[in-house]
């Protein structure tokens, strides 16, 4: 009998069941390995480096979207293929890893730690929301247009930037009223079984809700000035450089042109994202209520002047932090003017997006050496005041210090930034961007509108695995000639790529506000790709709108093949 009970207790472990479990635990290992195998033919196609860059950008893409190695890796798997293939040389790589867009970013992630070292962002949120209230809706409508305009005057980067500590002070406000919660609470079981977690807590819906939100607004916002986005920019500098003799891109035309777009985005953005994330328009799920009762109102309004009283009076080191706040948005702003205004025709108006450039890093330096408090004032006083008030024994702290940068600094973003660059601006170099080009002129005979919705598409795909600014400069010139080829006016079709690349909304490669506000709340990549269904729609339908109808009404010759498209300089 006993033998019997124990040849039935007995598990036949199958092949299959090995195989299925190998597959379950090794999935990633997997996908690195045959990632590659299966896209090596697309290498050998031709006989110069078009296709082996495209190839290596092709498998770039897929580990980004399957997520199997961290961004930061990730971020270098172009950098070891190009230069063992050899389509990057070694000052090409050093250019592009000290292109504006970057260190803005390590600027403004500076400015970041100094905020967070002092009350500032506490002190905006606390009395945002005694002004405002703790109502969702009414705090991600003013965050999502603040975000917006604060873009159209400088880089995404830094707005988003910027905007970061004060959407986690509401956060952390929220939350220590009970209201939200910023993190899922993971059981201790079950984060023993899976140790990569055990440092990157899982966000919660309001969380990402957030902070994706003013990612997506900051890409829009710049959308509506030439100061705003290096895409805009680089769209005025080609079209002087490649047709001089058409009409100039102005300041006020091109704004007319984008913003009424713009104003649509971001309202649809708001919309989507509230729906999606806060369930605003299911009647049947209540897991956000927006309203409270009076006496709950008072409530939350006590605790947070509690909080706002516990934060005592204004130091002088907050003073310091928003001084270099305030000047970093000051010299952001008139670089960014200056920069357009000084934008010259020709070859090297294209490369306006690759001069270094950031005013960030100035009051980055400032709050090195600037100090926390006045206390060495104290040795420049009569010495008979030194006797009621002594002489202090230490020197003051600074405002930032590399102890706090090194421990708070998102290293990864900065890779990712470079990664996304190196990517496409290779096939532009290779010669693969010439072969889309071509691809592209097999839709010339088609209508204007259905080849500007093809651009669009076209451009929002690739933008998705690149750098946007990258993307619009390797490819305008390749739409010009698709223009000229198919005889429709070159700003029409210009105009929708470079619109359409503005907005990447499913990874962190396309823009460094998507790498930012991953990697400062841990945003998982699936929550970033399925958020951006919405926002991918929206960013294809209006512009396309505002190309295709509204651009008729502020170019009144923008429906006919001008006679200077013909003599283009490509």
């Amino acid at each position: 009998m006993d033998s019997d009970s124990s040849e039935t207790n007995l598990v036949i472990v199958t092949k299959k069941y090995r195989f299925i479990l190998f597959c379950k635990l090794y999935w990633r290992s997997l996908v690195i390995l045959i990632t590659p195998i299966i896209l090596l033919p697309i290498a050998f196609i031709g006989e110069n480096h078009a296709y082996p860059s495209f190839y290596v950008f092709l498998v770039s893409a897929v580990y980004w979207t399957t997520d199997v190695l961290h961004p930061g890796v990730i971020s270098l798997v172009p950098l070891a293929w190009y230069s063992i293939i050899g389509t990057a040389e070694t000052g090409y790589i050093s250019q592009v890893y000290l292109r504006n867009g970057l260190l803005d970013c390590l600027g403004i992630m500076m400015i970041i730690t100094a905020v967070e070292g002092s009350t500032v962002h506490k002190r905006v949120a606390l009395k945002l929301l005694l002004v405002i209230g703790c109502s969702h809706y009414r705090l991600s409508l003013m965050l999502f247009f603040s975000s917006m305009f604060l873009s159209m005057w400088m880089s995404n980067a830094v707005a988003c930037g910027l905007m970061m500590p004060l959407v986690k002070a509401l956060l952390q406000a929220l939350e220590k009223m009970g209201i939200i919660e910023m993190y899922q609470t993971v059981d201790k079981g079950v984060l023993k079984s899976r140790r990569h977690e055990m440092s990157n807590p899982k966000p919660t819906d309001f969380t990402v809700f957030y902070f994706l939100g003013i990612a997506y607004s900051c890409s829009i916002g710049g959308m509506a000035t030439l100061l705003g986005s290096k895409t805009n920019q680089i769209f005025k500098a080609s079209c002087e450089s490649i047709f001089p003799r058409g009409p100039k891109i102005e300041f006020p035309q091109f704004t007319l042109l984008s913003l009424p777009g713009v104003l649509v985005m971001e309202s649809l953005l708001y919309v989507w994202m509230n729906s999606y994330f806060m369930k605003a328009f299911r009647t049947h799920d209540v897991a956000m209520q927006s309203g409270l009762t009076e006496e709950e109102i008072r409530y939350t309004h006590s605790l947070l002047r509690n909080q706002y009283r516990q934060l005592g009076k204004i130091t002088f080191h907050d003073i310091m932090v928003v001084s270099m706040v305030s000047l970093a948005i000051a010299l952001q702003i008139m670089t960014s003017a200056t920069r357009f205004n000084n934008n010259v025709t020709g070859v090297k108006g294209v490369y306006t997006h690759l001069q270094v450039s950031a005013p960030s890093i100035i009051c980055v330096l400032i709050l090195f050496v600037a100090p926390t408090n006045l206390d060495f004032l104290k040795f420049f006083r009569k010495s008979h005041d030194a006797i009621n008030d002594p002489l202090p024994t230490t020197t003051s702290k600074a405002c930032l210090s590399w102890s706090a940068v090194r421990g708070n600094m998102l290293w990864s973003v900065l890779f990712t930034i470079g990664g996304s660059c190196m990517t496409f601006e290779v096939l532009k170099l290779s010669g693969m961007c010439a072969e889309l080009g071509r691809f592209l002129r097999l839709f010339g005979a088609w209508p204007p509108a259905a080849l500007a919705l093809v651009v669009i598409l076209f451009c929002k795909v690739f933008t998705e695995f690149a750098d946007n600014s990258c993307v619009v400069h390797a490819m305008l010139p390749e739409i010009a000639r698709l223009s000229v080829a198919s005889e429709v006016h070159p700003h029409y079709l210009m105009l929708a790529a470079t619109l359409a690349s503005s907005l990447p909304c499913h990874l962190v490669t396309g823009t460094p506000a998507n790498a930012m506000v991953s990697q400062y709340v841990h945003i998982p990549p699936w929550r970033m790709l399925s958020a951006g269904v919405g926002p991918m729609v929206i960013a294809s339908v209006v512009p396309w709108f505002t190309v295709s109808i509204w651009s008729k009404a502020v170019w009144a010759d923008v429906s006919s093949y001008p006679p200077w498209a013909r003599e283009h300089i490509i």
